[in-house]
Order: C-alpha cells, then sequence, then structure tokens
C-alpha cells in the first residue's frame, strides 16, 4: 500500500513540473537523437570483418558492466562532485522517492519526467564514448570505433526504454515481453527502500547482477534474464 509520505512526495514534484512539459514530445526528442546519431555511425561502417563484429558483444558487456557501476557507486551513492551529485539526487533523492515498490507506475506522461532522462544527457554520454571510440579506431581499424559507438548509443537507448517499462501500468506487451517482464520484477525489488542500495543494479539485462552477485534472486543467468 501506497504511503503517505510517498504520496505527499509525488504531490510536490508533480507542483514543480512546468505545465508545458510533455512526456512524449520529451522521449520523441531522445530518440529522434539517437536515430540522428545511428545514421552518422552507419553511414561510416563498411565490409565489416568478423573480427570487427566482435566489436559489439565485447561493447555490450562492457556498457552492461558500466551500468552496473555508475547505478551502483554514483546514482546511490553522494560524490561531492558538483554534476555526479546532480545525478545522485535526482535518482535517490528525487525517482526512488517518487516510485516505491508499494506503487511503480505513472499517472500520466508528465509523470515521465523522473524516470527519462533529460535529452542533453544522451549527448553527454556520447561525448563520453568518443575517445575511446576514436582510439579504438585509430589501434585497431575505423570500423571499430564507429561500432562501438552504435554499441554504447543503442544501449543508452535501450536503458531508457526498459526502465520505463518498469514503471508503465501492467499490460500484454510487458506482461509478455522476454527480458522486459522478468527486468519489472527485478527493478520492482531494487525500489524497495531496504534493497536500493545494494541490490538489482542493472536496468537493462542483470547480467552485471549475476556476475557480480547483487541481485536478490538466487539463481543463474538465465533465471536473471528470462
Amino acid at each position: 500500500m501506497i504511503s503517505q509520505r510517498q504520496i505527499e512526495f509525488r504531490q510536490e514534484y508533480r507542483s514543480r513540473i512546468m505545465g508545458w512539459y510533455d512526456g512524449y514530445f520529451h522521449v520523441a526528442i531522445i530518440y529522434a537523437m539517437g536515430a540522428a546519431a545511428f545514421y552518422i555511425y552507419v553511414d561510416h561502417i563498411h565490409d565489416v570483418t568478423a573480427l570487427e563484429w566482435l566489436t559489439v558483444p565485447l561493447t555490450f558487456l562492457f556498457t552492461n558492466l558500466f551500468e552496473w557501476a555508475v547505478h551502483k557507486y554514483v546514482m546511490h551513492r553522494p560524490v561531492n562532485i558538483k554534476g555526479l551529485r546532480s545525478i545522485y539526487e535526482r535518482h535517490t533523492l528525487n525517482h526512488h522517492q517518487f516510485f516505491t515498490d508499494q506503487e511503480m507506475r505513472f499517472r500520466d506522461h508528465k509523470d515521465w519526467r523522473v524516470t527519462v532522462f533529460p535529452p542533453y544527457a544522451l549527448v553527454v554520454f556520447i561525448l563520453m564514448s568518443l575517445p575511446i571510440a576514436v582510439i579504438l579506431g585509430l589501434s585497431l581499424s575505423p570500423n571499430v570505433g564507429w561500432l562501438f559507438m552504435c554499441v554504447t548509443t543503442g544501449m543508452y537507448l535501450i536503458y531508457e526504454f526498459m526502465h520505463f517499462c518498469c514503471h508503465v501500468d501492467e499490460n500484454w506487451f510487458v506482461r509478455n515481453c522476454p527480458f522486459v517482464n522478468s527486468l519489472r520484477r527485478h527493478h520492482t525489488a531494487h525500489h524497495n527502500a531496504r534493497l536500493m542500495m545494494e541490490v538489482n543494479m542493472n536496468l537493462t539485462f542483470p547480467i552485471a547482477d549475476w556476475l557480480f552477485a547483487t541481485s536478490d534472486l538466487d539463481r543463474g543467468l538465465a533465471g536473471h534474464l528470462l
């Protein structure tokens, strides 16, 4: 049952959302930016070799570990650096007060603001990925660098999608879609105030949670993913 504290926090947070805010427009901007970025990336990829394709699974695993580490050590730990501190405040002090394991759902599209990152966050993430992509492109091949960018940007967009799915009302898609249905349970447990600092840190695929034993489940990798 939703607590009075959560009810009051939601009311106060909603009162601070500007009247012009539109969740649909917010999401559309992010995915339009992502599509534009992918157009640029793919336009530069040519004649990929079998070895170069290995960039995709390796980068996927890297981003999964990165996602886990940022969630555990930045989003849930107050760091005395302004930019990182703001991430902690947005996530732990706002998102986790707005949503608990007792009430995980959006009321309407304006509530999306407390879950979906601002559009500039995608730009920052792309800029963070660029130095590594340049190094890979110069030391290995241009295709490797561009594939690295494809996967890192793609995982960011998957993160937004999966996290969004964790907070929508129950429906046919989230109930039956592989990975999404299991992640909803995984993330709901994470929103328990007693657990949120230590367990269920992945927001896409709980691979790192399984690897580092930071899951609330005691089962194999397949049991975490599906």
